[in-house]
């Protein structure tokens, strides 16, 4: 049954992105930039590194990191993310990124066959258990010394002060948006509350994901709002 479920909800994922491509490429979004940068920043890559893409979109981390690593493999659900991210990197001259149609969920690739794991406002999407099991590959398919950067919104359920001051935060900021913000406000409680489409887990759960395969090094950084950026390494 749990089985089934997952499997409509990649497909309900499949479709959304799809649709949603080009207003997600063509839709400013300062916030979310500041996160795309932290995360490249924080991923200091060597020319020779092996990087992954987990959950690519149109290329906002891929196109930059590929300037610096020996080839990034960049995967997405969405075709049409891909089409506009080959058009972008074909545009800047850039060769060296692979794209790769498929969802994190039935992703395989060999074991230690990579440098850097990285992913941005993604994950929240997949379920409690899909996050665990695409933690655990990464773990297996990045090299020892290999690191994962991750930016996504990463807030609880309500539980903490932390969270409250999160959740409080975006309803705030959306009621001042007037009917449009408030339909939203309705749309998002129906979404946290019935886990449906945005699954964010806390700070403190990531650092146990984390830590439960074997990561080490692991570090949270704040950046905005209830965005955070993680970054964690295998052990040499």
């Amino acid at each position: 049954m749990q089985k089934d479920l997952n499997s409509l909800g990649t497909k309900i994922q499949e479709i959304v992105w799809t649709k949603r491509a080009q207003s997600w490429e063509d839709t400013p979004n300062p916030g979310l930039d500041k996160v795309v940068d932290k995360v490249v920043q924080i991923s200091n890559l060597e020319s020779f590194a092996q990087v992954i893409d987990l959950g690519c979109g149109s290329g906002q981390l891929a196109i930059p990191l590929a300037k610096s690593a020996e080839k990034v493999l960049a995967v997405d659900i969405a075709p049409t993310m891909l089409q506009i991210l080959e058009k972008k990197a074909a545009a800047a001259g850039i060769s060296n990124i692979e794209t790769k149609c498929c969802s994190l969920e039935a992703l395989n690739l060999p074991a230690g066959s990579l440098d850097l794991a990285i992913s941005n406002y993604v994950l929240h999407h997949l379920s409690d258990q899909q996050k665990q099991e695409v933690i655990r590959k990464t773990f297996n398919w990045l090299r020892p010394g290999g690191r994962i950067v991750v930016g996504d919104m990463m807030f609880g359920r309500g539980v903490t002060s932390e969270d409250r001051k999160i959740i409080y935060s975006k309803i705030q900021t959306l009621a001042k948006l007037g009917p449009g913000g408030w339909w939203r406000i309705l749309k998002n409680i129906v979404r946290f509350t019935l886990r449906v489409q945005e699954k964010p887990v806390s700070v403190e759960t990531w650092r146990r994901y984390l830590e439960d395969v074997g990561f080490t090094s692991i570090a949270f950084e704040n950046v905005v709002g209830e965005g955070y950026v993680l970054s964690a390494r295998k052990p040499s």
